[in-house]
């Protein structure tokens, strides 16, 4: 009974406009607000598609297993729910082992949610559109010893977002995502750069075609991606971060000149040679190669030419949602 009654309240609430219940079937921005919605995040180097991959993901000590399901939609993630954990109500993070009903717990999913906030324009605009509602999540679960996320802290955590929004303002409008670009694979050419060679060079380099003198000052653009460099540029803080043949001084040059030829205007001494990427803070590198520090990029990698970005164009879709 009483929980026929405050489903009644809420539904009263939200047809005066004064209350929202988050539904994954309503119309906007409940959908938006549902854990199940992709809303995509990088959360202390792991990618999420959704929140609902990552609060899943908790139940499962498996670092590798973790990732995968945090990489889910959220109706598929939801399918791997498990009920294990509940004995001992202890959940995982990254092989660390939290007790489901402790403080920590509470600020991890406090910090994901930070970070989803941050970093996904899309659930932003709709959480902050919420402003003066109270939000309700009437079918979500209310023990916290049967689930991970009851309908208390759901609501709480988005409402805290929400109304702090004022005070956090300034660092929205002034601190955009930091995003680095490599060039060859990337932005440049490299084979376009082979075909202007002749084959009296292209013999004497075999084996080390990289070494050509000059090589990488006549290369031309991989298409599209100078109008996907200024796209990207009005919404990220844009940097070049390339690695330069250690054998081929002339590369070095070459790079900035190829960058004062096409792209004056965004890397205006923004660029940043180093065999060593993984020393650069930063939030997103596009690179087509896992090499030179790539991999250990603390923020998230973007494998250019790779089976999910094979061109610029579904980098953009990606990136500009």
């Amino acid at each position: 009974m009483k929980k026929m009654f405050r489903k009644i309240k809420i539904k009263w609430q939200t047809w005066r406009g004064v209350a929202l219940d988050i539904w994954s079937s309503s119309g906007y921005p409940s959908h938006v607000l549902s854990n199940l919605c992709s809303n995509r995040f990088f959360f202390e180097g792991v990618f999420c598609q959704s929140m609902e991959g990552f609060l899943q993901s908790l139940k499962y000590k498996d670092e590798v297993r973790q990732r995968q399901i945090c990489a889910m939609k959220g109706r598929r993630a939801k399918n791997k729910a498990t009920t294990v954990w509940q004995a001992e109500q202890i959940l995982w993070w990254k092989g660390r082992e939290i007790n489901r009903q402790g403080p920590e717990y509470r600020e991890l999913i406090t910090r994901a949610y930070q970070a989803m906030f941050t970093q996904n324009e899309r659930f932003r605009i709709a959480l902050l559109s919420t402003r003066g509602l109270t939000l309700y999540h009437s079918r979500g679960q209310s023990d916290p010893y049967k689930t991970i996320l009851t309908e208390e802290e759901f609501c709480t955590t988005l409402m805290n977002l929400r109304d702090n929004y004022n005070i956090r303002k300034d660092e929205f409008e002034t601190r955009r995502r930091r995003l680095y670009f490599d060039m060859d694979g990337v932005l440049v050419d490299f084979v376009s750069g082979l075909k202007k060679q002749s084959e009296q060079t292209l013999a004497e380099y075999e084996g080390r075609l990289d070494e050509i003198p000059g090589l990488f000052g006549v290369m031309e653009p991989i298409e599209g991606a100078i109008e996907a460099t200024h796209r990207l540029a009005e919404h990220y803080d844009c940097y070049i971060l390339s690695t330069a043949p250690w054998r081929n001084p002339s590369a070095w040059s070459d790079k900035l000149l190829w960058v004062q030829r096409y792209l004056p205007d965004i890397f205006h001494k923004r660029i940043i040679l180093s065999h060593h990427k993984n020393l650069c803070c930063g939030d997103i590198l596009i690179d087509d190669r896992g090499k030179n520090g790539t991999s250990e990029f603390e923020g998230e990698w973007i494998e250019f030419g790779s089976e999910r970005f094979p061109d610029w164009e579904a980098v953009l879709e990606y990136l500009l949602p």
